[in-house]
Order: structure tokens, then sequence, then C-alpha cells
């Protein structure tokens, strides 16, 4: 069942549009991450659908209802907002509460869904503490609590994590999982954070310039991203261009390939290499000789980076290699992303041979 669908909408500030012929749609219970860089159009996003932004064009459907000019306070849509936005004079139990008074619900049923909602975000016994006195992860909770006490039909986070250390990071983000698959409700995260996006969401959609440029699930958008820049922001940092001299080929067909750190296999030769190629080659695999520029420390592995001809390539590697130590790296066919400069169309496969643009 469709829970909320997007259909040609189109939103911005003013003059400037910044979502452009969106279109998107989510099922009951299922949590979808916004993911891209900044000005991609997430937040306008979760703006445009809890009425905050009007929308210039298009329409929004919650269920069977038409909310696209509906006023924010009739949408049944609550958004936990970055800064928590939590008041800070009122106790725990009075900020969960507040949109339930101001909904003019009973003070007893205001009481019975607090507590409820306490246990569901393990707070219980803080219900009388004023929210200056709580953690950021006890914050983000009672924000938490705060926008599923309406039991709105959407759930929208912008940002949610952004405020908390590290660790506590990782707890908050398995929770509010946790919550959306007992719970059950319908949301919409926006994150740059791509590890929580894989991690929480049951699909991701990845923005660019106000469109969505893939839609999947994660293992989709991580293992086969459909475009450069899905490819690239995915984490497939290495990025190598290359001019195709097939003359059976268009003119100008470069082609893009992307992969990552951790797909490089990297050998240290028994002996000292006198000269090193400056190419990169293909057959089938892809693979190179260069010397280690610099290694970096990170925690389970080291971050080497291999100057490689005119490419600096990085790869992971289980101990650090000193400056300058002759390496050869390969990646097997089925890491490497390919894209066409003319079409930019998601390919597992490898020319031949290769010569890298010097």
């Amino acid at each position: 069942m469709t829970q909320l669908k997007i259909e040609n909408l189109h939103a911005g500030y003013g003059s400037k549009m910044i979502l452009n012929d969106f279109n998107l749609e989510i099922n009951q219970g299922e949590m979808i991450a916004l993911l891209g860089p900044s000005g991609c159009g997430k937040t306008t996003l979760l703006n445009a659908l809890c009425g905050f932004v009007p929308a210039s064009h298009g329409e929004i459907y919650v269920g069977d209802r038409v909310i696209t000019k509906l006023p924010a306070e009739k949408r049944n849509i609550t958004m936990v907002f970055q800064s928590y936005a939590l008041w800070p004079h009122l106790t725990v139990a009075q900020n969960i509460g507040y949109g339930l008074k101001v909904r003019k619900v009973k003070t007893a049923e205001i009481q019975d869904r607090v507590n409820e909602l306490l246990v569901i975000v393990k707070l219980e016994g803080l219900q009388n503490e004023k929210v200056t006195s709580l953690s950021g992860g006890q914050r983000q909770r009672v924000a938490l609590a705060r926008a599923l006490a309406i039991r709105p039909d959407v759930l929208v986070l912008d940002e949610p994590l952004s405020n908390l250390d590290a660790k506590v990071r990782l707890n908050v983000r398995h929770e509010i999982k946790s919550l959306q698959k007992q719970l059950g409700f319908t949301s919409l995260i926006v994150t740059h954070d791509q590890e929580e996006a894989l991690v929480m969401a049951d699909r991701i959609a990845v923005l660019n310039q106000g469109k969505i440029e893939q839609l999947g699930t994660p293992e989709e958008i991580y293992r086969t991203p459909s475009s450069a820049f899905v490819a690239n922001f995915m984490g497939a940092e290495n990025h190598i261009e290359w001019q195709n001299d097939d003359n059976t080929l268009p003119a100008k067909s470069a082609q893009q390939i992307y992969f990552r750190s951790e797909s490089v296999q990297v050998t240290v030769p028994s002996e000292k290499a006198s000269s090193l190629s400056n190419d990169v080659h293909f057959d089938s695999d892809l693979t190179c000789q260069g010397h280690v520029l610099q290694s970096a420390f990170f925690g389970h592995h080291y971050r080497i980076s291999v100057r490689c001809g005119a490419h600096t390539i990085q790869a992971d590697h289980h101990s650090d290699l000193p400056e300058n130590t002759p390496v050869t790296l390969r990646v097997t066919a089925d890491a490497l992303h390919i894209y066409n400069n003319q079409v930019e169309t998601a390919a597992h496969h490898v020319p031949t041979s290769f010569q890298s643009n010097k």
C-alpha cells in the first residue's frame, strides 16, 4: 500500500526552483533515506511535505488524501529537526505531550500516551526532568517521542543524528530503525552520511540537482550505482578517465571508471622494481604499478595513496607501507563501475586493453 506519493512536484524559494518534476512513492511502513550533496533538494523536499514551502506545481498524496495545499497542521506529517527544537523550560513529559495538548486531547489520554512513549524510547523515570539536563542522545529520543505522540501518517527526520558524537550516533540510529520496524511508521530521513543511510533505510534515493539520480535498496545503490555521480557519491573515490581508440565508436567516447579503495588488491614485489610503468592496463582486471605516496591509519586498516602514472589511487591495506614503496595494484572486473561520457550506463565489464591518459 502506497502511503506517500509525490507526483511531478516543483518547489523552491521565490523564483528559484530547487525541486524540478520530482516523483517518489513510499510504501506503508517503509523508511526511505534521502542522500545527496548540499543544495540537492533534500531539506526542501521535507519542507514541502510538511507545508513549510509551497509547491508551485504537482501533487502530494498521503494515502488517498491530497495534502498539497493543506496547512502544515492539517497534514498529519511531523518532523524531527536537526536541532531537536525542544522547549527548554518544559519537562520531558511536557515536551512529548505538547502536540497532543495543542490538539486539545484530554489530559488522561495525554498522560497514557506519554507513559507509553517513555517506555518505547527508553526514558522511563525521566519524565519530570528538564530537557536541558539530558544528554544529546536522550534529547533526540524526546524529540522522536514528541513526533510520534500524535501518531503521524508520515514521519520525516532532517539530519536527526548530526549533533551527536560518533559513539552515541551509532546507538541511536539502530534504536530509530528498531522503533520504525516495531511501530511500522512510514518515514523519510535526510542525511549526508552514506553509512547511516545504508544501515537505516529500506530504500535510498540519491538526489542530484533537485531530481532522483537513483532509487533502490542499499545493496543496489552500493553495488550497482547507475551513474558516475552515484558511484562517486557512494564512496567509489578512485576515478580514471580514458579515451577509447576504437574507430568504430563515436567520437569523444571517453569513459569514466570508478572503484572503491576496499576493492584494490595491493601486492608488494619481493624485489624493488628498477622501473615502473606509467600505464594502467586491463586484461579483464585493472592493474597498475606505482609508488606509495603516503599511508594513514584507519583503525582496522591502512589507507595508502599510490601514484600510478598520471593517477593517484587510494587503496586499503592491512599494514603500513613506507613512502616510495613500490607496489602493484589490481582491481577485479566485478568491482569496476564504468560509464560512458555520452550515455551513462552502468557496466561491470572492461575492455581488453587500456592506456591511461598522460
